[in-house]
């Protein structure tokens, strides 16, 4: 479980002819963060097999970019394993490949390990069975360590929960090698090891050295939070009472009453825009002073990351107004107030502290857990479609057919009557859908990088933030009776959504547990 990922790269049986410029392009096309394991594999002990491994071992590509060589013997007897470990040995050394493992099964365990570190192993890869995992936890592990002190021991004993993984690292593994339980346990099972890992060592060393301040940048964090929330019902009360303001009068060169002269039910559609606008302000504030008192200010840097993507999504709905040319004041105002407050807490140094991880077991709560984590990803999701959707509709065509049948007439007479009316209607609906996106950012980053056992402060946040979206959208919709059942169909099927990733996620967020790593 190292800082970087691995991917393993399996060479198919050298019998069956595998050419090493194949091999060198499927390295090239790697990741660049992440270290390569070449998996050697002979399955016979055919002649020909050696002399075809070491034609291989001479291409240069090949080991330019390895970090690690794995030879699995995989049950073909020991004839001429000197000659092709000698081999192997040189090649890695020519190319600075510092590690070279030999890849060992239960069976073979009992045999001469010692042998292979003479001839030039710098250590083995233990493989087992779920099956035999009695034997691991029996202390095999400890019993290799001990007999082999200098050799980079690796367990590939099928571990299925961070559990499992830290109890080979106590019975003496240095890297534990996650293959099997990934069935089990899901893609994210390397991640919840290195989590409980990098906990158990944080806690180790706050005995030696007291913990950090986690830097300077969350009060101004909490600062744009607050701010988002004071944005967002100064909006809400403007939607409840006058709707349109006196500097939106200016633009369109009439009074309030004369646009119910317009259209009776324009100030009506107008009002349901800006509180369902408001709605999102406000869930979106919570996100964010969530994000700053619980994530920022304990110095975990994924919360910095999640406010940062959710932030440059809505700043920048701003420069939405070049699709319908109306600038508002107050928009511009709160943008030039707020977006300072955005880049002092994520670019002031914060010191970074290790989230820490309680999750160790693969339960019926985790399990709960991870369902409820995928019902609020696909809420987070289409909060972001629905936002980008609201925004290129807003921005262009400013209404759909539902909204023109509450209105009773077309956005030709609308804009006949009034040629500043749509640019200003244009305005709330693409400000609205900038603001819906960054919302679901906020959402999904919390979702995918803040769930963990435990953290009732995920659940709490998710839980005020929808109900405050929520509760805006169907009260503004209500208000005014835009009821049109498809209108108002996304609106329930994101209600549902969100009650079910609350109930199913509510064990594993909100009941605590020991530690006990």
């Amino acid at each position: 479980l190292g800082a970087a990922a691995t991917i393993p790269v399996i060479a198919e049986p050298l019998t069956q002819g595998v050419e090493p410029d194949a091999l060198s392009g499927r390295l090239s096309r790697r990741p660049n963060n992440v270290s390569v394991w070449l998996r050697l594999v002979m399955l016979t002990d055919d002649a020909d097999a050696i002399p075809a491994m070491q034609r291989l071992l001479a291409s240069t590509d090949v080991f330019d970019v390895v970090s690690l060589t794995l030879l699995d013997r995989s049950g073909q007897s020991t004839a001429g394993t000197p000659e092709l470990w000698r081999s192997l040995r040189d090649v890695c050394q020519r190319h600075s490949v510092k590690t070279l493992l030999a890849d060992v099964s239960m069976s073979e365990v009992t045999a001469a390990l010692g042998d292979v570190l003479a001839a030039g192993a710098s250590g083995f890869v233990l493989r087992s069975r779920r099956s035999e995992q009695a034997s691991v936890e029996g202390g095999l592990l400890r019993t290799l360590r001990q007999r082999y002190p200098r050799a980079l021991l690796v367990a590939a004993c099928g571990a299925t929960s961070p559990r499992e993984i830290l109890g080979q690292f106590d019975e003496g593994a240095q890297l534990v090698a996650v293959d099997v339980g990934l069935i089990e346990a899901g893609p994210l099972l390397a991640k919840r090891g290195n989590e409980a890992l990098a906990g158990r060592r944080s806690r180790l060393e706050t005995i030696t050295a007291p913990k950090r301040a986690a830097g300077t940048g969350w009060p101004w964090a909490m600062l744009l939070g607050a701010g988002m929330l004071i944005a967002g019902l100064a909006v809400f009360v403007a939607g409840l009472t006058r709707v349109v303001l006196p500097y939106d009068e200016a633009f369109l060169g009439i009074s309030q009453g004369a646009l119910s002269d317009i259209n009776p039910r324009l100030l009506a559609f107008m009002r349901h825009d800006r509180i369902t606008l408001a709605a999102t302000m406000l869930s979106i504030g919570i996100l964010y002073l969530s994000l700053a008192l619980n994530g920022l200010r304990n110095g975990w840097l994924w919360a910095r990351g999640a406010l940062l993507g959710s932030g440059v999504v809505g700043f920048a709905s701003l420069f939405l107004f070049l699709g319908f040319h109306y600038v508002d004041p107050l928009h511009v105002t709160l943008s030039a107030g707020l977006f300072p407050l955005l880049l002092l807490g994520v670019l002031l140094p914060t010191r970074k502290q290790v989230h820490e991880s309680r999750d160790l077991d693969n339960d019926a709560s985790w399990r709960l857990g991870i369902t409820g984590q995928l019902f609020f990803i696909g809420l987070a999701i289409g909060l972001i479609l629905a936002g980008v959707t609201i925004t290129v509709v807003g921005a262009t065509r400013v209404f759909v057919f539902s909204d023109l049948a509450f209105l009773r007439t077309t956005a030709s007479v609308l804009s006949s009557a009034n040629n500043h009316l749509l640019p200003l209607i244009a305005h709330d609906r693409a400000g609205f859908g900038g603001a819906l996106a960054s919302d679901g950012v906020a959402v999904l980053l919390i979702s995918l990088w803040g769930f963990r056992r435990g953290e009732r402060w995920v659940w709490w946040t998710l839980f005020l933030a929808g109900l405050a979206g929520l509760a805006g959208g169907v009260y503004a919709h209500v208000s005014v009776g835009y009821l049109e059942f498809g209108h108002l169909l996304p609106l329930f099927v994101s209600a549902v959504v969100f009650v079910t990733g609350l109930a199913f996620s509510s064990a594993f967020l909100l009941r605590r547990r020991p530690l006990g790593v």
